[in-house]
Parts: structure tokens; C-alpha cells; sequence
């Protein structure tokens, strides 16, 4: 489901949004300063989506709209976001559950209480942020290629991800290494094949070999 066919909402201006829900605290990206071109949408009650929830940038443009959830979002199936042309932000004020969360780009992506995946959680590609103010949980998170993640906590999940881009523990630092944990056919001459992970992950398919841990739990807080 895209944006355009969700049920109806509100719109507020940058004003009203920074009065009400204080974006600018989580929110690095300056929507004020671009309010006229991208309507900021407020969902009043939750939001409750059958099926996928798609929010990603038509052609190579940047999003449309931004998106506030006041209360939980909850998707029956994958949320995906994306721009590469000037960010965007979607903003849930209470817990967000979907079966994947897949965000690409540079959008903002703010859950203030918990995320819970069923699979998977994947921020990929040019600087964007997902910060998650409560609980994570999710069979895996890969945080790769210049993308940015900040948990309060470190997730109840396998971890892929850069120290230097997030703020809690991995289990594999480095994408060379996802080889070695992937289950077969999630290869392309001997890397990890993005395309096959994601399709692997909509499918419901855990992607990891079955004697994958997150041995990062195991760590003392501030441990490496």
C-alpha cells in the first residue's frame, strides 16, 4: 500500500508539528525549511495497514510527504521507506511492528517506543537514520553502506553494522564477513548479494545459517 491509499488524515504545518511532537528532537533532517514542497501528514489515532506499506520517493524525486503516527503503527507486512534527494521523515510516537522494516537513502525514521520486526530490520545507502527510542527486536539487523542507526538499547536480534554508524554492539562488523553467516544461495562472487537478502527477508526466510548467534548480547554493556 502506498501513501496515497492510506485512510485519511490531517495535515499540520512545520509549526503545528514542532509544537505538538517535537520532531526536531529526533529529527535531523530540516523539514521547516522545505514545508511547502513536503505536506507533513499527521495519523491522529495509530495506524493499522493490511499488507505492505510502501512510503519510497517516486522516480529519483524525494518523497511527497512526511508521515506522523501518533500511537502505534502497525503493518501486517514489510514497511519499506526511501529518498536519495533531499531526506524526508517518518515519525511513530508509540511502537511500530511490521514483519520487515526496510528504510533506503536518506530518510529520518523515528520510533519513540519499540520496534518489533518479525524478520528483519535493513538500513542501506547514503546517510539516512533509523532511531529507536525503546526496544529492538527482529531475527536480524544489517546496517550498511552509509546508513546510520540509534537504539536506546542494543537489539534483541543478529547484528551487521559498522561501529562508526550506530550506537550499540555487533556481531560482524563488516559486510565481507555477512559470507560467513549467510545461508546458501545469499552470495554473488563471494560477497552478500543485497538484492537476494532483501527478497529472501519478504519471503519470511531467515537468512542466516542456523548456527548464527548474536553473540553480542553476551557482551558487558560497553564491551566490544
Amino acid at each position: 500500500m502506498s501513501a496515497s491509499l492510506l485512510p485519511p488524515h490531517r495535515i499540520l504545518d512545520a509549526e503545528q508539528a514542532e509544537r505538538r511532537f517535537a520532531v526536531s528532537a529526533d529529527v535531523g533532517y530540516p523539514y521547516r525549511d522545505f514545508a511547502r514542497e513536503q505536506e507533513i501528514r499527521l495519523y491522529a489515532t495509530g495506524l493499522t495497514v493490511d499488507g505492505d506499506l510502501a512510503l519510497d520517493s517516486p522516480g529519483i524525486d524525494w518523497n511527497p510527504c512526511n508521515m506522523i503516527v501518533a500511537g502505534d503503527l502497525t503493518v501486517d507486512g514489510d514497511l519499506s521507506m526511501s529518498s536519495y534527494d533531499g531526506g524526508c521523515f517518518l515519525l511513530v510516537t508509540g511502537d511500530l511492528r511490521a514483519r520487515n522494516v526496510f528504510v533506503h537513502g536518506e530518510p529520518n525514521v523515528v520510533v519513540r517506543g519499540d520496534l518489533t520486526a518479525s524478520n528483519g530490520v535493513f538500513g542501506q545507502d547514503n546517510y539516512g537514520i533509523l532511531v529507536v527510542c525503546g526496544r529492538t527486536t527482529a531475527r536480524i539487523v544489517i546496517n550498511t553502506s552509509g546508513f546510520n542507526m540509534v537504539f536506546a538499547e542494543d537489539p534483541q536480534a543478529f547484528v551487521m553494522g559498522h561501529p562508526d554508524r550506530q550506537n550499540f554492539a555487533s556481531d560482524i562488523n563488516d559486510e565481507l564477513e555477512l559470507k560467513d553467516v549467510l545461508a546458501t544461495g545469499l552470495l554473488d562472487h563471494g560477497g552478500a548479494n543485497f538484492a537476494a537478502i532483501r527478497a529472501a527477508l519478504v519471503a519470511g526466510r531467515s537468512i542466516l545459517r542456523q548456527a548464527s548467534t548474536a553473540t553480542h548480547l553476551d557482551r558487558p554493556p560497553g564491551g566490544q
